[in-house]
């Protein structure tokens, strides 16, 4: 089981994804949004872009692939209401 745990580790890569959180319609909102982002396991903010006007924002963050998808990482906005969705590419400015 202990080999099974460490070339398990040795395989992990850190990536990176766009994840897009809508209904931001709060100064706080952003950052409960980001707050619920990088609570799931391995997650860091590397930028975050937000449009007021849109009530959304557009974080490009790292994760550990062995531990996350992006998809999960989306999801955890849920718990406070802001919908989250990945993105394909970065979004153009």
């Amino acid at each position: 089981m202990m080999t099974v745990m460490i070339a398990t580790a040795a395989n992990a890569v850190e990536r990176q994804a766009w994840i897009e959180v809508s209904g931001l319609s709060c100064p706080s909102c952003p950052y409960i949004a980001a707050s619920a982002l990088s609570s799931v396991d391995s997650v860091d903010i590397v930028e975050t872009d937000y449009d007021e006007a849109a009530q959304l924002a557009v974080y490009l963050l790292t994760y550990d692939d062995a531990v996350t998808t992006p998809e999960t990482i989306a999801k955890a906005t849920m718990e406070y209401g802001y919908p989250g969705r990945v993105l394909d590419a970065a979004p153009e400015s």
